[in-house]
């Protein structure tokens, strides 16, 4: 009889050897870095090591290579349909002398200089758990009874056709993504990650489905033409939904935040005219750690190109927590973790529609921008918003600005007070009493 190992996973069942000698041992990394452990150890001519999620009672141990066949690693695989087809099994015969002559030669298991594969429709493995995620926050599901690997499907694709795969242990784990959203992905578990990137290696491979679009919610409060702004992102955009007049920037934000059903949802106010090449089409990268995206707008009267009065792509959920943990600071957006969409443009931010408009988002921004950390790129953005710009109501937008401007330093050091800018209302009441 040849000598045994049986390899151990975590987080997935465990199938007793049928061989009374197998000796078990901890999966590490990858199955040549056991081997590398264990080999000077095997007392026999070749020697069997399998996982121990494969089903073995009636495998058959009695299998002796031809002659011809006797240097080679011979591997077993599943093709039963409840598998999953991956030629780089989990049952060996491994020949001890030769292996110990390649082992410092090779990289990784599949380098072994011969290597035949033996396809077994009767061979059973633990098939992989599913797990339907929703995309505003992936780890609830991901986190809950852990696996050695898991399908981790989007809801909105609870009747797709998964691909008929196992993963390889003969490398380090990885995450397999499928589809051009990566909707479907197959994750190993890792404990502690933030994100499926912490996951060192990724393979993506195609997988046909429809990806479905995010929401559109516009906002609006007391902007002129918002009716008609609304009414033509509608008939371009029929999913596009109209939240109006609610007071109070965080009650309006959930309010927005309630009314889409998908997981992300695209925010617009009148303030915004829609570039023609922006579609609405971007999509959360499910890799990620949930956030906020940021895309880039142009500012009409100063020239500035970066996210401030751009299109978002909310969170859902993010959006929930920021008000109910009450994590809102002088921004909502930039109160939970977010990240800007690079070189993609959605928007002319024309906030300059009249003078209460003009004046009271140039002082938001400005005192954001003061209370921020002052790197070159806010210093220089600053600098333009305090300088007379251009076109309607710019010198209301200039007012605004150095408004804002004399109140930080008249406030800096008291939190409270600087955070009354982030309502309407107080900005409202702000502008009339000191224009009267």
């Amino acid at each position: 009889m040849f000598d045994s190992v049986q390899v151990k996973f975590n987080n997935i069942n465990f199938y007793k050897s049928p061989l009374a000698n197998a000796r078990i041992v901890p999966f590490v990394k990858n199955y040549l870095e056991i081997l590398k452990a264990i080999i000077n150890d095997v007392q026999t001519t070749h020697f069997w090591f399998f996982a121990s999620f494969c089903k073995l009672d009636n495998f058959d141990f009695d299998y002796i290579p031809e002659q011809h066949e006797k240097d080679q690693i011979h591997v077993w695989y599943t093709t039963h349909p409840k598998g999953g087809l991956n030629k780089e099994g989990n049952v060996f015969l491994i020949p001890t002398k030769k292996f110990k002559e390649q082992i410092n030669n090779i990289k990784l298991l599949r380098d072994f200089k011969d290597i035949n594969y033996h396809a077994d429709p009767l061979l059973e493995v633990q098939p992989m758990t599913k797990a339907f995620y929703d995309l505003d926050n992936p780890f609830d599901v991901y986190n809950n009874n852990p696996k050695c690997y898991k399908w981790m499907i989007n809801k909105d694709q609870k009747d797709i056709r998964l691909p008929n795969f196992y993963p390889s242990f003969w490398e380090d784990i990885k995450v397999y993504t499928f589809g051009k959203s990566a909707d479907v992905m197959l994750v190993p578990y890792v404990k502690g990650i933030k994100q499926f990137y912490d996951i060192d290696n990724i393979v993506h491979a195609e997988l046909n489905y429809s990806v479905k679009p995010m929401d559109i919610i516009f906002l609006s409060y007391d902007e002129p033409n918002a009716e008609e702004k609304f009414v033509a992102l509608k008939q371009k955009y029929p999913r596009a939904k109209h939240c109006k007049g609610v007071q109070g920037r965080s009650l309006a934000y959930i309010t927005a935040a309630s009314m889409s059903d998908t997981g992300y949802f695209y925010f617009v106010t009148p303030k915004m005219d829609i570039l023609d090449d922006f579609t609405f089409d971007f999509q959360p990268n499910r890799l990620k750690n949930p956030c906020h995206y940021i895309f880039n707008s142009i500012n009409p009267v100063n020239k500035l190109r970066y996210g401030h009065g751009a299109v978002l792509l909310y969170n859902k959920k993010l959006c929930f927590d920021t008000v109910k943990n009450r994590k809102v600071g002088i921004d909502f957006t930039l109160s939970a973790p977010h990240t800007v969409v690079p070189e993609m443009y959605s928007n002319v931010n024309n906030f300059n529609q009249n003078p209460i408009m003009s004046w009271r988002t140039a002082f938001r921004e400005v005192v954001k921008l003061l209370q921020s950390e002052q790197t070159v790129e806010s210093k220089y953005r600053l600098k333009h918003w305090l300088q007379l710009g251009d076109g309607d109501y710019a010198d209301w937008v200039h007012k605004g600005a150095n408004d804002a401007k004399n109140y930080f330093n008249k406030h800096r050091d008291n939190d409270l007070e600087l955070k009354k800018s982030y309502e309407l209302l107080w900005l409202d009441d702000y502008f009339n009493k000191k224009y009267n």
